[in-house]
């Protein structure tokens, strides 16, 4: 076979190396590497420069680097969504504390408060309702009936007074489904039990249990047992 020289075999090595010769071509080449120590140094420098396609435990170590990744970024996600979340439900909370919370004592003249005794059956005995039509009323506040040392005696009286909400007041009247007047009844305690209704603001509660005449001259008496004989 005629010798093949140097600079045929170089310009053949990247396809050689590459394995897109043919078999004949491949066998010249390797033939001519074995007896040639420049061409084989050739060879040698190109192999540096060639990519060759990852072995298996490679491909495993690349994928597990990929998979942490991919896990790296899924927890970044999921971190932003809860941040989301959290900033969601503050600023939701925010907006509820802030048309819900804050309360308003509504004047008796525009609470469309009113006090009625019901009878209650056969039984002959009977219940004191309050009666609140104010459709800016959120609700109301009461207390037990308690007993206090009047000018008259002594009573048992109940003091109460309806309170309203941002929500109540500027956004519950124009929604369709609540606009029309509500009327809401609240038992405040038995017929015979109760002598007068006041209608007054104490905050808290247990204020009116500490110092009951001081709150009632503030109260106006809205009801009265005597004035329903």
């Amino acid at each position: 076979m005629k010798k093949i020289s140097c600079d045929i075999i170089r310009d053949i090595l990247p396809l050689y190396l590459d394995d897109v010769v043919s078999d004949a071509t491949k066998e010249m080449v390797e033939e001519h590497l074995q007896s040639c120590t420049s061409c084989r140094a050739e060879a040698a420098a190109l192999k540096k420069d060639v990519i060759l396609p990852a072995s298996k435990n490679q491909r495993f170590a690349d994928a597990r680097v990929i998979k942490k990744i991919k896990n790296k970024i899924f927890r970044k996600k999921v971190i932003i969504s809860l941040i989301t979340a959290a900033a969601v439900l503050a600023v939701g909370a925010g907006v509820y504390t802030l048309l819900v919370l804050p309360k308003s004592v509504i004047p008796y003249e525009e609470s469309g408060v009113s006090v009625s005794r019901v009878s209650l059956g056969d039984s002959g005995s009977s219940q004191i309702y309050c009666n609140i039509a104010a459709v800016e009323a959120a609700g109301s506040v009461s207390h037990d009936p308690v007993t206090v040392q009047t000018e008259d005696g002594e009573k048992t009286v109940v003091i109460l007074y309806a309170y309203s909400t941002p929500w109540s007041k500027y956004i519950k009247p124009h929604l369709e489904d609540e606009a029309e007047m509500e009327m809401t009844f609240e038992p405040l305690g038995g017929g015979d039990e109760i002598d007068e209704v006041y209608y007054g603001e104490f905050e808290p509660v247990e204020q009116f249990y500490e110092n009951p005449s001081e709150i009632l001259e503030k109260a106006e008496l809205i009801w009265s047992a005597e004035d329903q004989e």
